[in-house]
């Protein structure tokens, strides 16, 4: 008789650690409370004593409040399509909230930017907010320190949470517990480099394809053949002559040379002295040809990026110009943050 072994679970999700401390407004008013009950002591004031500890009541149930107002959150963050040194990164941050949850001012500080969530939750539960973030350098830059951050509705305590990153990106499932919330961040932002302003237009390439029909592209100049009617097309593309000759709707076909291929090479922008410089023109010709819709060829120092088979070329190439001679970015670790913001074990 065989037994089997039962497979190993995995361990369940550490529920984040949530730092309640008192804000000014908490400060002043338990100090108040205090000076009350010593007042009450030296003049005997048994109605006294009956104020002070509902307030020192109403103080400690605001602490329970502060503490539950961040709990079973999850955040995801989208990180921007592009992102250029020298401006912001826009970030749109999804915050999904439990069912039921208590309701106060919620907001999300990424590195030194706080933005507050609106009072309102939707049907879907999730909360969507962008989030700009400035963007000095160039490279894979780690994602600064995400938290959370709420207080009571009396505004006495001040809650602060620093979420976990999940493996998975999905969201936590309806029926999870708070030990499940957590956070969904991208490894790293993208910055590409700033692109020129006023660069020169870039250089065409010096050899052209030989096949005559691979210089050609849809356009406007020159008819070149005949297809059925689709919906949609203008009437002044009609072939009435050849509709009513053969009964069938038809539309006629038009091409235009095709835009000349171009080369973007490094040795192109020797007259820059910098190496920055000369990313930024390559950048700045990046953007022109997609503009143009243009095929073209990027050549750096040991990387050549030919044209493609399908799209994406412009992002591979903007993605080269970001990672350009820079060292990988370490491996994100697991951030611990006491309740003054110091690195705990």
């Amino acid at each position: 008789m065989t037994q089997t072994q039962a497979s190993p679970q995995a361990a369940p999700a550490r529920a984040p650690r949530i730092y309640v401390l008192p804000t000014r407004f908490g400060g002043a008013f338990v100090l108040f409370a205090l000076l009350t009950l010593i007042g009450c002591i030296n003049y005997l004031l048994s109605l006294g004593y009956a104020l002070t500890f509902l307030l020192l009541g109403v103080w400690v149930v605001g602490a329970v409040s502060a503490s539950r107002v961040l709990t079973g959150l999850h955040l995801e963050l989208t990180p921007p399509e592009r992102a250029f040194a020298g401006g912001e990164a826009l970030m749109e941050a999804a915050v999904h909230v439990p069912e039921g949850q208590q309701r106060t001012p919620v907001g999300v500080k990424v590195g030194g930017v706080l933005t507050w969530l609106p009072a309102e939750v939707p049907q879907t539960g999730v909360l969507r907010v962008p989030i700009r973030l400035p963007t000095p350098q160039r490279g894979e830059v780690p994602l600064p320190t995400v938290r959370f951050e709420g207080h009571d509705p009396l505004g006495l305590w001040h809650s602060t949470s620093y979420p976990e990153n999940t493996s998975s990106g999905s969201p936590p499932p309806e029926d999870a517990d708070a030990g499940q919330a957590g956070a969904t961040l991208p490894p790293f932002l993208l910055v590409f480099p700033a692109p020129e302003v006023g660069a020169p237009p870039p250089p065409l390439a010096t050899q052209r394809e030989s096949n005559p029909d691979s210089q050609r592209r849809a356009g406007d100049e020159e008819a070149y053949g005949l297809r059925e009617y689709r919906p949609g097309d203008a009437p002044r593309r009609m072939a009435w002559k050849q509709t009513a000759r053969l009964g069938t709707p038809l539309t006629r076909l038009y091409d235009a040379p095709a835009a000349s291929m171009l080369t973007l090479d490094w040795d192109d922008t020797r007259a820059l002295e910098h190496t920055e410089a000369r990313l930024s023109r390559l950048t700045a010709w990046v953007l022109e040809a997609e503009r143009r819709n243009a095929a073209f060829v990027l050549r750096l120092p040991g990387v050549v990026l030919d044209v493609p088979a399908s799209s994406g070329q412009v992002r591979r190439a903007l993605e080269l110009l970001a990672k350009y001679d820079l060292p990988a970015p370490p491996p994100p670790r697991s951030r611990r943050f006491g309740p003054l913001g110091r690195r705990s074990a």
